[in-house]
């Protein structure tokens, strides 16, 4: 069979099927819901929702997770949203590697984590999920620059220096 006549299968994503009975228009609801979540450091227009979000039933960990399912192959906007998400307090590992293993997008969440463990050697939550992914060989080019996922500085609160902060949601001010 050549190439042309080879046809794309879409691969299945529970997350992304989960998203839509929600009712969330993809990918853009996607991108939304994480800046309605606090990752306001991507935040770019939209344009409004009609009807706005509601509450919705998604896990954090899912929504970073689908934003990176290869089912809608993800932009680096989305990664970087995903990143910022992965790093948020509270996420668990366990449930961050198995989502992964379900999307079949463990490379880009490998590839964010080693970021993570990178700029945040202390962190013990990117040594915990680096652990529990399946090793592999990832392929860097095809993402955004580890420093997207961080901010840097040269002087933060007086100190005169180089610093390095993950980017991660922030609450909105009322």
């Amino acid at each position: 069979m050549n190439a042309t006549s080879q046809t794309h299968t879409a691969v299945a994503s529970p997350l992304l099927e989960k998203a839509r009975r929600l009712g969330l228009q993809l990918p853009v609801d996607l991108e939304r819901l994480a800046l309605e979540r606090g990752c306001t450091y991507y935040e770019r227009d939209l344009g409004p929702r009609v009807p706005p979000l509601r509450e919705i039933l998604l896990s954090n960990a899912e929504l970073a997770v689908a934003l990176l399912t290869p089912s809608l192959p993800p932009t680096a906007r989305e990664i970087r949203l995903a990143a910022a998400l992965l790093g948020a307090a509270g996420m668990h590992s366990d449930e961050i590697a198995r989502l992964a293993a379900q999307e079949q997008c463990t490379g880009v969440v490998r590839f964010i984590a080693g970021c993570g463990r990178r700029y945040e050697p202390q962190n013990q939550f990117w040594h915990e999920l680096l652990e529990l992914l399946p090793a592999a060989e990832v392929d860097s080019s095809r993402w955004p620059h580890p420093t997207r996922f961080i901010e840097m500085t040269g002087i933060d609160r007086g100190k005169v220096g180089f610093f390095t902060r993950w980017i991660r949601p922030q609450r909105r001010e009322a």
